[in-house]
């Protein structure tokens, strides 16, 4: 005689087991697959961001922003968020988009004061233009094709290859198959830079902060200053047709 399988027994023979597998697709996106995250953390120089050498990299942005000489400290992963873009990584990883608007404000008033103590004129200007000084202060060199090149992305990128710090940089190119003006390059780079002023002000204070941009950024004497790479672009403006 066969006995009726009770309620709990006939459920329990109907499961199945699964066994689920996720597969993780690298190269170029396809619709529908989910991609390893280890072939979008990746820069476009081929930096990976999860086996990147943090203390490598600290002492590496010390030493090209001679933040040692200013007596400036920068904690490791402070240093990596300013070397990341919002488009890295879909915005999963701390970026420098908040950084770079504080140090982007504090440039434009250190430059315009630089601009201003400067007793000669930094660019030509008509007649009619020309500003009365007040207490020493030359208000003609504000708004001068140097003093706006001095805040300027293009200025301010190049300061960043200079410095050989391009490399560093974790950002997603629009397309790699185009060039670097179509991929915002400009820009990206732009960014690093006013991270890094607005990493040193929320960190280690106004003062130091202040000093950073007098003696590394601002000092005419330095071939990799903003001041210097200023100038060689306006004479490369001014040789254009």
């Amino acid at each position: 005689m066969i006995s009726p399988l009770s309620k709990t027994s006939a459920v329990q023979s109907r499961r199945q087991f699964a066994r689920f597998i996720t597969y993780l697709h690298s190269g170029s996106r396809v619709r529908g697959l989910k991609r390893d995250p280890e072939s979008y953390l990746k820069n476009p120089n081929g930096l990976s961001y999860d086996s990147l050498n943090q203390a490598e990299i600290h002492d590496r942005i010390v030493q090209s922003l001679k933040l040692k000489e200013c007596d400036i400290e920068l904690p490791k992963e402070v240093i990596l968020q300013c070397l990341t873009h919002k488009s890295f990584a879909h915005g999963s990883k701390p970026y420098n988009e908040k950084l770079c608007l504080l140090g982007v404000q504090f440039l434009k008033y250190q430059a315009a004061i630089h601009s201003l103590r400067q007793p000669q004129l930094l660019s030509p200007v008509a007649q009619g233009k020309i500003q009365q000084s007040i207490n020493g202060l030359n208000f003609t060199n504000l708004g001068t094709q140097l003093s706006k090149l001095l805040i300027s992305k293009p200025v301010a990128a190049r300061f960043i290859k200079q410095k050989k710090l391009d490399a560093l940089i974790f950002w997603k190119m629009k397309d790699p198959l185009k060039d670097s003006h179509h991929n915002g390059e400009t820009a990206i780079y732009s960014t690093v830079l006013n991270a890094f002023i607005g990493a040193i002000l929320a960190t280690n204070g106004p003062t130091k902060a202040r000093q950073f941009v007098n003696k590394v950024l601002l000092d005419g004497e330095s071939e990799s200053s903003l001041v210097h790479i200023a100038n060689e672009q306006v004479k490369e403006l001014g040789s254009q047709p």
